[in-house]
């Protein structure tokens, strides 16, 4: 999947009004996955995406990235979008599910693996479904 291809999905998942809003969206998730630990997920996951937002998810120091829940990863990314509770749970939903599905199954699998449960539902798209 392009970048262009991946801002459209978010924007149109989102329901946000400008491809500028959508490409922020993505890159907040994608700075947010970067801090997050992945059992060493990262540099596979980021191979397979564009090269606009591929080093933006294997940036920073390896060894500081932690593990934490839906909650801590919705809060990282609505500080970076400035949004409000609910629409960083929407965008977050658009942003990770888009990026999921941008990569082979296997990745997807190891993605899903690497996420905490809480987490997981919003790399999966389901029409008219929200995560828990």
């Amino acid at each position: 999947m392009q970048m262009t291809e991946m801002i459209d999905v978010v924007q149109q998942r989102a329901g946000i009004d400008s491809n500028e809003t959508a490409k922020e969206t993505l890159q907040a998730v994608a700075e947010t996955l970067a801090e997050r630990d992945l059992d060493g997920a990262h540099d596979n996951f980021a191979a397979q995406l564009p090269e606009e937002i591929a080093p933006v998810i294997t940036q920073g120091d390896k060894s500081s990235r932690e593990k934490f829940d839906a909650d801590e990863f919705v809060n990282r990314v609505g500080k970076r979008l400035g949004t409000s509770q609910k629409d960083t749970q929407a965008r977050t939903h658009a942003a990770l599910s888009t990026l999921a599905e941008a990569v082979s199954d296997g990745e997807q699998l190891d993605l899903l693996s690497a996420l905490p449960k809480d987490l997981s539902p919003y790399a999966v798209w389901k029409a008219n479904a929200k995560p828990s």
